[in-house]
């Protein structure tokens, strides 16, 4: 019979030692020397993990630095967020700063707050509506992306993609947020190439997009366009050259 696995909970200062563990919850100011494996990890204050995590579920709240890499079932950010390695989980939401030296990978990942990426992210769908900033590749099966803040990956790549900035309601308050959690910038989305089979975009800056049925919308500026079914350009949006294959 294997032995139980006891839960600990930080909440004023303390050290852990790695292990493994029912649930660690920290409140306090606390640390996780070595690795983790739990069925829980909660950070409500602030928290740090020296090794890699491996849970069930980790809800960050307060400031929370992980080292390693991350695997988990499901993972919630709504305070701040560091992974100093790769991200793998089934469900990540992201509602406050967040970020990761590695590439992420996800079922299913959105965020609403400001996310960095120092490598690739790959997803089955991902949302965004605030800002983020992507070294690599975004690959997803389905993107959205509602700009609300300065957007960037050196690629993208999916079947469906569609990018929209705001709409005239609560512009104001969007700007807002998006100053606030990117530090400012137009709310704008940059990449080298977008590919995909349905593409609708506003608001995009790329060399190149190229897929099957393209909506190129207002405030675009392309460099080329490369299509095989049907193209529609907004008046207010920029082609420099456009291909039917």
């Amino acid at each position: 019979m294997s032995e139980e696995r006891r839960s600990v909970s930080i909440s004023g200062s303390g050290r852990l030692g790695g292990g493994e563990y029912e649930r660690v919850t920290i409140s306090g100011s606390g640390r996780v020397d070595g690795d983790l494996i739990a069925e829980g990890l909660k950070i409500s204050g602030s928290g740090r993990v020296a090794g890699r995590t491996e849970a069930g579920q980790i809800v960050i709240s307060g400031s929370g630095r992980l080292g390693g890499p991350v695997q988990a079932d499901e993972m919630r950010v709504s305070g701040a967020a560091n992974v100093e390695g790769t991200v793998d989980a089934k469900e990540l939401k992201a509602s406050g700063s967040f970020s990761a030296e590695g590439d992420i990978i996800a079922e299913y990942f959105k965020s609403s707050g400001s996310f960095r990426a120092g490598g690739d992210v790959e997803a089955d769908i991902f949302r965004a509506s605030g800002g983020f900033s992507i070294g690599g590749l975004l690959s997803a099966d389905k993107i959205e992306i509602h700009l609300a803040g300065r957007c960037t990956a050196r690629e993208i790549g999916g079947e469906r993609i569609r990018v929209e900035r705001p709409d005239s309601f609560g512009a104001s308050l969007i700007s807002g947020l998006a100053k606030m959690l990117t530090g400012g910038g137009t709310a704008e989305l940059r990449a080298t190439q977008i590919e995909g089979d349905d593409i609708h975009l506003e608001n995009t800056v790329a060399d190149t997009v190229r897929g099957k049925r393209i909506a190129i919308g207002p405030g675009c500026r392309i460099g080329t366009v490369e299509y095989t079914e049907t193209l529609s350009i907004h008046d207010d949006a920029e082609v420099k050259e456009q291909k039917k294959s």
